[in-house]
């Protein structure tokens, strides 16, 4: 299942691979005029996003429910295969106005490109998880002392894992940490070659499936010492253009905002509806899209949450050697707009 977000996840979630200095210094294009019915010329919006439910589904529905054409706009979205293919877009300059997460603003921005994150789309922080060997004697969070868990170099998770460690008294020195590629995890978990695996979805799924308990996410403790919600990661997808573009055309970037909060508000209101429009725009079974975007919080709210995860996530990416230096939050984000277009979504 979730063919599409094999390579999409090893990419965007992994976030330990490094991006490619090359790509991001090309240079590139603006913006594509569209002729309209009439034979008239419109100026178009490109906005790129991935074939994802989770990066581009306010995108899908704000075109596919007619938002977009009823702030008077002209969208034409490009999803691509893999959230790591837009970064270079950005730096060119094509992908003016793109759909993908805080950790490609941060590369970007720490590599000089001006680039602006006008507003969060989602928290997607509960498919980062843990997930235990079902004969692994793991119930709460001490027992995972001494214990050997998979993991791919440099995963986000590692930030759940940490902020677990310290909310529980958890020696994390304890924990015994194996580089392993999400398949492998799985394989290593059925044999007994390690105890628990920290992946992403659909891993995660597919852990459970082979027998595996899910211990906890980053924004849910399974844990018997402390069940319920916990704030042990958050990692947001998000919308950014180009400082260029949000200079020269600052009105349409508000349009396309007021579109992208109807079609959160759809989401929130009409989940299967939505489900089933994202699964046909994806090709996917919309049981599959709906159990996705279960996992997410659909929310547009740029607050102090939002940026104290932006600026654990640039620093976790210092530590790992992502990224030459660590960029200041205002640097790749500006709530302005999104201020202007709905202050209640804005907060300190």
């Amino acid at each position: 299942m979730y063919k599409f977000s094999i390579k999409h996840w090893q990419r965007y979630i992994a976030v330990g691979m490094a991006l490619s200095l090359s790509a991001l210094l090309l240079t590139g294009c603006g913006d594509k005029a569209a002729s309209s019915p009439a034979g008239t010329v419109e100026k178009k919006i490109v906005a790129y996003g991935v074939i994802d439910p989770q990066i581009s589904a306010q995108q899908i529905i704000a075109d596919k429910k007619g938002f977009f054409k009823e702030e008077g706009l002209v969208v034409e979205n490009k999803l691509l295969q893999s959230g790591g293919d837009i970064a270079p877009l950005i730096s060119s300059g094509e992908a003016q106005v793109s759909f993908e997460s805080p950790y490609t603003d941060i590369a970007v921005a720490a590599n000089g490109v001006p680039v602006k994150i006008v507003a969060p789309m989602a928290d997607i922080g509960n498919t980062q998880c843990v997930v235990a060997r079902k004969d692994a004697g793991i119930e709460k969070a001490k027992d995972l002392e001494g214990k050997k868990i998979g993991m791919a170099a440099g995963s986000g998770v590692l930030i759940a894992i940490r902020n677990m460690a310290k909310d529980m008294n958890v020696d994390i020195n304890k924990i015994n940490f194996v580089t392993l590629s999400p398949s492998d995890q799985i394989a290593a978990m059925e044999h007994g070659d390690i105890d628990a695996m920290a992946c992403w979805e659909p891993w995660v799924s597919n852990g459970q499936k082979a027998g595996g308990k899910l211990l906890f996410s980053g924004l849910k403790s399974y844990l018997t010492d402390k069940p319920g919600d916990v704030s042990w990661l958050s990692f947001y997808t998000t919308m950014q253009v180009t400082d260029s573009f949000l200079k020269e055309r600052p009105d349409d970037v508000k349009a396309m905002l007021r579109a992208l909060k109807k079609a959160t508000d759809f989401i929130n209101e009409h989940p299967d509806e939505a489900a089933e429009i994202i699964a046909k725009e994806i090709n996917l079974d919309k049981a599959e899209v709906k159990h996705i975007m279960a996992q997410n919080k659909y929310d547009m709210k740029f607050d102090a949450h939002f940026r104290d995860s932006c600026t654990e996530m640039s620093g976790f990416m210092l530590e790992m050697k992502n990224i030459p230096a660590n960029p200041a939050f205002e640097k790749y984000a500006d709530p302005g707009l999104l201020k202007a277009v709905d202050a209640f979504l804005v907060a300190d």
